[in-house]
């Protein structure tokens, strides 16, 4: 009989969590091969539960049928036989986990009517149980695999293995997307899971070419502003600073958001220009506005690790202190995590020297990326900030909560700065408090604004 899931309280704790994280994400750092990863991921599964026998699954671009798979101690045999079949959900266990987008448990395989076409392989390795969550892609709702556990015995799974499951979903997630992407482009791998194509104003122009000269006309008459968005301390509305963030104000389109121009720009070397003009402009405005208040506050600038391995990265930095005089001890430098993946070590030789000159350094989108532990041993950070995909559910998903948790400890842990990014409602910061973390950000205290509109906020 197959059974759907129904959440059980949470056992596994943060230290496991964390001590589970590395040991996979130190295969990752080693440089082997993204299959080998998840083999060594089901190692570490199977030698967590004894008894128990892991594969994933993994399926085509249409989800419509199994095409790959790994498995550790058991043989290929089991997922090979599952490959190049539409999957429907009498397709066993895993079939139906991908067709509800569920957990399914099947007891007794010999039982299940839904495994009638599998029974002999699976009386062939003796396998007696199954149950199979699926893997959504990152940051999104399409199926992209399915995990599955076995045992040689008649048995449900135990909460204990339910919940370690859930908790590493997402890790496993980000590997085989990755796995997929280097399998179908053979090519180095390339992680940017929240990079959102520039479709919508280069649409608007007939070649890439042409785009990139619209945006090079931007460029000179600097049309990149900044806007700013408040951090805060705790509950009671003290500021701590601001982020910066990048947006075009467009004569004809108006004020254009920078999911439409940032990774255009990055890959057509234009980012620098885009980066430097708007932190010239946000350390101008912000040690003005810092003298009429007669007090300081931090003013945290994002910044693509690519512009930071261009050239002359530090020199700028210094011209902009220098030109505008702002302090260098009040600037934090804030880099994506998924921007850092190919130019970790470039990054953190230019950081170092970043650092010697004061100024601070954060880690954007913090924890959505499965190496994200190695920015904290590579790079002199002071900062980490939560990413807010996992504060928008932290009030409904108990897995959210598992990782704000995780990273906020670990944060404290490690005597770093934790902002939680993506505070909406009061619900999410009380939450959010109870686990630690006393720097927020979001809506709840104010949208991204012009200079006026923070001058408006204080």
């Amino acid at each position: 009989m197959v059974h759907e899931f129904a959440t059980e309280e949470r056992v596994l704790s943060p230290e496991d969590f964390v001590e589970g994280y590395q040991y996979i994400a130190q295969y990752i750092s080693d440089g082997i091969p993204l299959r080998d990863v998840l083999i060594k991921s089901l190692k570490f599964f199977e030698k967590r539960f004894e008894g128990t026998y892991c594969t994933i699954m993994i399926l085509n671009e249409s989800g419509s049928e199994f095409v790959d798979g790994v498995t550790h101690t058991l043989s290929d045999e089991l997922v090979e036989h599952c490959n190049h079949r539409q999957v429907h959900d009498q397709m066993g266990t895993c079939g139906a986990s991908v067709i509800k987008k569920e957990i399914v448990i099947t007891e007794d395989i010999f039982k299940d009517p839904k495994w009638e076409d599998f029974r002999d392989l699976a009386k062939k390795h003796d396998l007696k149980s199954c149950w199979s969550v699926p893997v959504f892609a990152p940051g999104g709702n399409k199926v992209i695999a399915t995990f599955a556990m076995y045992s040689k015995e008649v048995q449900r799974p135990s909460a204990q293995e339910i919940d370690t499951i859930k908790s590493y979903n997402e890790l496993i997630s980000l590997i085989i997307s990755n796995y997929i992407k280097a399998e179908s482009e053979r090519v180095k791998l390339d992680i940017t899971y929240h990079e959102q194509r520039d479709e919508q104003l280069e649409s608007i122009y007939e070649t890439t070419d042409s785009y990139k000269s619209v945006i090079e006309h931007a460029i000179e008459e600097e049309q990149f502003v900044p806007y700013y968005q408040p951090i805060m301390i705790d509950d009671e509305k003290q500021l701590y600073g601001v982020e910066v963030l990048a947006r075009w104000q467009h004569p004809e389109k108006g004020l254009v958001p920078p999911n439409q121009f940032i990774c255009f720009a990055e890959k057509n070397g234009l980012i620098h220009h885009i980066d430097e003009m708007v932190c010239r402009k946000a350390c101008h405005d912000m040690k003005k506005l810092i003298d009429e208040l007669g007090r300081p506050f931090r003013v945290s600038v994002n910044t693509s690790a690519l512009n930071i391995v261009n050239g002359k990265f530090v020199e700028r930095l210094q011209s902009i202190l220098d030109d505008t005089g702002f302090p260098a001890d009040y600037l934090s430098i804030e880099i994506t995590e998924t921007s850092l993946m190919e130019n970790l070590k470039d990054v953190a030789i230019i950081m170092e020297e970043v650092q010697r000159m004061g100024i601070r350094i954060s880690i954007d989108d913090f924890g959505t990326t499965y190496s994200s532990l190695n920015y904290l041993k590579y790079l002199p950070i002071d900062t980490i900030k939560l990413d807010q995909t996992f504060v928008h559910d932290v009030n409904e998903n108990t897995v959210d909560q598992r990782i704000c948790e995780t990273i906020i400890r670990l944060a404290i842990d490690l005597e770093l700065n934790v902002v939680a990014e993506g505070i909406e409602t009061e619900e999410h910061l009380n939450i959010i408090q109870s686990f630690g973390c006393r720097i927020f950000q979001g809506y709840y205290y104010s949208k991204p604004t012009t200079v006026e509109g923070l001058e408006e906020f204080f």
